[in-house]
Parts: structure tokens; sequence; C-alpha cells
């Protein structure tokens, strides 16, 4: 039976770091807090132009950081534009990137 992936992929950001673990707990802090703030303007965005850009910049800190379902849900929200039923999927993988942040400090 293959293991789950994990919430967020630290070897992916280990890479992405340069192995350096001061810049992955900050990558880190950066994520959950812009994440918050992201999904905040999404739950308020009115306009395709300004969702198609909060969803889109998601999509790009969470590849970053290995956060991949994060990433797959922002884009999938991308594709749907002003979708609001597609922000549950989305803040639901956040709540877990987060979560396990949280839980497995570096």
């Amino acid at each position: 039976m293959p293991v789950a992936a994990k919430p967020v992929d630290y070897d992916h950001l280990r890479v992405q770091a340069a192995e350096n673990l001061d810049v992955m707990r900050e990558v880190l802090a950066l994520f959950v807090t812009h994440g918050e703030q992201v999904i905040a303007e999404l739950e308020r965005a009115s306009d395709e132009k300004s969702w198609k850009q909060w969803t889109h910049t998601l999509k790009g800190s969470a590849r970053g950081v290995g956060a991949f379902a994060v990433a797959d849900a922002a884009a999938d929200a991308e594709r749907h534009l002003l979708d609001k039923r597609k922000l549950e999927p989305l803040k639901a993988v956040f709540a877990e990137a987060r979560s396990f942040i949280g839980l497995h400090p570096l």
C-alpha cells in the first residue's frame, strides 16, 4: 500500500532552500502567514482578475514549499474563476499543511 504524501514535503523544501534550515523555517512561516491572507482575499474577491491573481500566487508559493495538495487546490480554484465553492477544499488542505508545519517544526 503506498504511503500518503505529507501535507508539506520537507525534502522538496530542503532542496529549494539549499539545505539552509533558517531559510526553510522563514519560508514556512511566510507561507502560513501569506496563505492565511490570500485565503481571506479570495473570500472577499469579487472580480475575476483578483481571483486569478490570488489563486495563482498561492499555487506558486505552495509549490515552492512543497505543499502540493494546496498547490493543486489553488490551481483548481484558478481554473474556476470566482467559484467560491472551490475555497472549501483549498481551506481544508491549507489547514492540513499549517497543522503539519506546526506539529513538525524544523
